[in-house]
Parts: structure tokens; sequence; C-alpha cells
């Protein structure tokens, strides 16, 4: 089911960016009114790494008109096979300098807010708040934990994202959605005590083309819940198997939902 769009639409785009969009634009579930929505909105992202570098780029192209980007780390050359936001020139660069710098080149008329601090139980509600949804590239249970207690007491939808070797994952999490959806949570996908031990891409690597992928997957599911257009991932996982060639869905549903064993 489609979702009531998230943010008002400004009064009108600037003529630059009417031109600079106008492909855009011409998408009939976009238009003029969806590309005000857009550059009305304000979204955070979390991580300027692997998924943050398409997610960024990405939304900046599409007009979204103001980017949060949350990354306390700088920029290495091992970055760079995946990372695309960032160049061997701002190898040693605070991160989201680099990719606010490269959003900025590619989109003059965004608004790049830069957050260069780690996401904490102690800052990340004054961090999000003001922004309209987040979308959640993290590498972290603890950062992801972080970001999922946050939005949770702000109310914002979470597009949340997750890749490793050949595979990746992306779904919504929304624990106050608009009336006739469900709930759902980062807990109800991952239980508390079920992560265990993670293995992380430095560990075991990680296909280049597959971040950009899921990336990309990423924004369109904020596109979409902005302009209120096509039906949202949430509810439904998305598994990305780049070896096989295949992208399938998996039901997710809040545990609150799930009906308790009976004991007949």
């Amino acid at each position: 089911m489609s979702l009531p769009p998230l943010v008002e639409p400004i009064d009108a785009l600037t003529d630059a960016e009417r031109d600079r969009t106008a492909r855009h634009r011409k998408l009939f579930a976009i238009g003029d009114v969806g590309q005000r929505r857009l550059a009305a909105a304000r979204v955070a992202v979390v991580g300027a790494g692997g998924l943050g570098s398409s997610v960024i780029l990405a939304l900046a192209a599409a007009g979204v008109g103001t980017i949060g980007i949350i990354d306390d780390d700088v920029v290495d050359l091992t970055n760079l096979h995946r990372q695309i936001i960032h160049s061997v020139e701002t190898v040693g660069d605070p991160k989201t300098e680099s990719a606010a710098a490269r959003a900025r080149g590619l989109a003059p008329g965004v608004r790049v807010i830069e957050h260069p601090v780690r996401l904490t139980a102690a800052n990340a509600r004054e961090i999000l708040s003001g922004y309209d949804l987040v979308l959640d590239g993290s590498d972290t249970f603890e950062t992801r934990d972080v970001v999922d207690a946050a939005a949770a007491e702000l109310g914002l939808p979470v597009v949340w994202g997750s890749v490793l070797e050949f595979w990746s994952q992306v779904t919504v999490f929304w624990s106050a959605p608009p009336a006739g959806a469900q709930p759902v949570r980062l807990s109800d996908l991952f239980p508390a005590g079920s992560t265990g031990q993670v293995v992380t891409c430095e560990e075991v690597g990680v296909l280049a083309s597959v971040c950009m992928q899921t990336g990309s997957l990423m924004a369109s599911e904020a596109i979409k819940l902005i302009v209120g257009e096509g039906r949202p991932l949430l509810g439904r996982i998305a598994v990305i198997d780049a070896l096989a060639g295949t992208m399938r869905e998996l039901p997710v549903r809040s545990a609150s939902a799930v009906p308790a064993p009976s004991h007949a």
C-alpha cells in the first residue's frame, strides 16, 4: 500500500533546479509537486561509507533539499573501491566533508549539514530531531540500535540497509506509521541477543557493485516515502544475492502482531 507523502512541498523550485531535475519531474509518480516535496525534505544519512556514498549521491541528484551526513571517520585509501563519493584527493579528510563537497558539486542547491561525530545514545535524539526520515547505512549493531531507538522516540521512518560479501538487505522500519500500516522495528528483524558475533566487511570483503545497488535501492525507498508513491518496503525486506543474480522479498512482522503460541 502507498503511504501519505511524508512532507509538504515547497512553493516553487528555482529555475536552475527545474532545469536540473527536468527528466525527474517528467515521471508520472513525481511530477512538479513530487519534486517540490523532495526539495522540502530533510533526510539524515547515517554513515558516509559503502551504502551512504550511493545514498547521498542519489538523494542529492534527485533534488532532496537538505541532507544531513553523520560519520566520525576519515577517508582511507581502502575505502575507495566501494565508497564512491570519496576520491584519492580526499584521503585523510573527514568523510562528512568529502561527501558534502561531492553532493554540493552534483546539486548546488542542496543544503548539506555535516555531523562529524559518532552517533550514540547520548546525542542521537538531538542530531536526528528536525529530520523527516533517516537512512541507516551503519555497519555495527551498536549504531543500528541507537538509530532505531532515537527514530522510534521521534516517530521517524528508517530506511535500513546492510551489505556483506555478495549479499545485502533493505527494509523500512517505522514505529509510528500512518493509520493502516503495521509498525515494524529493527528488533522485529533482529530480536535482542540474536545477532551474536557479527562478521565485518574488513574481515570477509564486499563486492563494490552490491554497495551501489543497495544504496540506490535505499534512496528509492526514501523517495517513495517523501512523495507518497509506490509500495514502500515497510513490513517486507528485500534480499539481494549478486552471485545468483536474484532479489527476493520476505515478510517482516511486528513481534506484537505475531499470535502467541497455543499450549493446548
